[in-house]
């Protein structure tokens, strides 16, 4: 998704002085725990990030940022089932977003439910074709979809977004070794052979075992 970034900056005001019928501390408030919560995650203190991010949302939760720092804090604490909730509120906000989609992609593929992973890495790739795809985490979608249709078999259906993934991202070996497990399982030995052998050169040490074992 191509993104827009600003910094969020406070309202100037005397405290407890109100501009109309707006309190500028309540309205200040959501943003200086935003930023707090982000200097935390710069620290490493991700559990305090994580309640302060809260509670912002709480108080405004129209603020896209709040949930990506609330992604990465709650990756950091294994607090995913807080994280699936407040992602799915995000993405009844933030209509069309490819990249919310794609991190509640990645909690449904952790939790091992490769349909709903499955659904949404395709509204993210579907949202990205739309918003652009130089955002830099777009072959993700395509490399994470592939490979959950690994996961349940769907072989043919995987090497397509294997090598989409590689226009996007030519130097990852794991794709490289895992489009050659999906060419092996259709019975596509010599690219099987040639994508392991690729990965291998790019550092991906099970692919020699593939290599050892299947492509002499």
């Amino acid at each position: 998704m191509k993104r827009t970034f600003f910094l969020l900056v406070l309202l100037m005001g005397i405290s407890g002085l109100s501009f109309g019928q707006v309190d500028v501390q309540v309205v200040n408030k959501p943003v200086e725990l935003l930023n707090s919560a982000n200097e935390d995650i710069e620290n490493g203190n991700y559990t305090d990030a994580v309640q302060k991010l809260l509670a912002a949302i709480r108080l405004e939760p129209n603020i896209r940022d709040m949930y990506m720092s609330l992604n990465t804090a709650c990756s950091h604490t294994n607090q995913t089932s807080i994280l699936k909730q407040y992602l799915i509120k995000a993405k009844a906000i933030f209509e069309e977003d490819d990249e919310i989609c794609y991190y509640l992609g990645n909690i449904y593929q952790n939790e091992g439910n490769y349909t709903k992973a499955i659904a949404e890495y395709t509204l993210a790739i579907q949202y990205a074709q739309k918003n652009g795809e130089d955002f830099d985490l777009v072959y993700a979608y395509y490399q994470n979809r592939a490979s959950c249709y690994l996961k349940i078999n769907e072989y043919s259906k995987s090497i397509p977004d294997f090598t989409y993934a590689l226009k996007l991202n030519p130097d990852n070996g794991a794709t490289y070794a895992n489009r050659g497990i999906a060419y092996y399982k259709t019975g596509k030995r010599t690219e099987a052979c040639k994508d392991w052998k690729k990965a291998q050169s790019l550092g991906v040490q099970s692919a020699g075992v593939y290599v050892k074992r299947y492509c002499r």
